[in-house]
C-alpha cells in the first residue's frame, strides 16, 4: 500500500481536466460559458452553462458565488476571532 499523499497541484489539475472533458461531452450544445474557483482552502466550485449564451447571466453567477463564498470567509474569521 502506498502511504504518499497526493500532489496538491496534480489534484487541482485534475478538476480542470474534468471540466475539460465536460465541455467536450457538451460540445453541440449552446455554450453559455464555464469557471472553475479553486480557493486556497475549502471546496471548488464549478459551473458549466449550457443551454443559453448570455453574458449577464454567466458573470452575475460567478458574481454570486464568490459574494456567497466571501461572506463565509468573513464569518468564520469573526466567529475564530472570539476564541
Amino acid at each position: 500500500m502506498d502511504d504518499q499523499q497526493p500532489d496538491p497541484a496534480e489534484e487541482r489539475a485534475k478538476l480542470f481536466d474534468a471540466m475539460a472533458a465536460q465541455i467536450r461531452l457538451n460540445a453541440k450544445a449552446k455554450f453559455g460559458g464555464a469557471f472553475l474557483m479553486v480557493p486556497p482552502d475549502g471546496d471548488p466550485v464549478e459551473l458549466i452553462l449550457l443551454g443559453q449564451d448570455q453574458p449577464a447571466i454567466f458573470w452575475s453567477s460567478v458574481k454570486t458565488l464568490a459574494e456567497i463564498a466571501l461572506a463565509a470567509a468573513e464569518k468564520l474569521q469573526r466567529v475564530s476571532g472570539f476564541r
